[in-house]
């Protein structure tokens, strides 16, 4: 895949004990605790978080950051189009986006997607730049645009909308996207 060329780059760039890599089996359990303590409230569980978002642990794309060797961030990928998204609500597969109560703000989205799942930096570690870097390096890959879902109950659109732009809503969620400029 072409973002492999980007990712390496991106490693033999790493300064301060700073790494950025693709999630693998043994990152696991640490990046399931980062996200934990982002997305715990909406989850039973940390076990039900796990099997969630498993498909998305080592798959390839995703990847987490790591400070002086200890994971502390992380960003769940999915190669996925907006637009089947928006044509998935429109056919009434997508629970959380009901067609009837949805608005769609943004439709006929073309271009080689990606979808960003869920985000997640140790709350510690916050307001440092980490997420930004992890979205950085996103937006370099051999992609047309980054879109994702955020749970209204996370209280962070306003976050989103400072990269992204609102392409649907329904009651209890917004879907945003990012074109990047590469």
């Amino acid at each position: 895949m072409k973002y492999l060329n980007s990712f390496h780059s991106f490693i033999l760039e790493s300064k301060n004990d700073i790494l950025i890599d693709i999630i693998k089996p043994e990152n696991e359990d640490d990046v399931v605790d980062v996200l934990y303590s982002s997305f715990g409230f909406l989850e039973d569980s940390k076990e039900s978080l796990r099997k969630r978002i498993q498909p998305r642990l080592s798959n390839g794309i995703s990847i987490y950051l790591s400070l002086n060797g200890n994971i502390i961030g992380c960003y769940l990928l999915n190669e996925k189009s907006a637009q089947t998204f928006i044509d998935d609500i429109r056919s009434g597969k997508i629970n959380d986006f009901p067609e009837s109560e949805t608005k769609i703000y943004l439709d006929n989205i073309q271009g080689r997607g990606l979808q960003g799942i869920a985000l997640s930096i140790y709350p510690e570690f916050r307001n440092m730049g980490f997420g930004k870097m992890l979205k950085d390096w996103v937006s370099n890959l051999s992609y047309d645009y980054i879109w994702g879902v955020a749970d209204k109950k996370l209280e962070n659109i306003d976050y989103w909308k400072s990269r992204r732009n609102i392409i649907a809503e329904s009651p209890t969620r917004w879907a945003t996207i990012e074109f990047f400029k590469n």
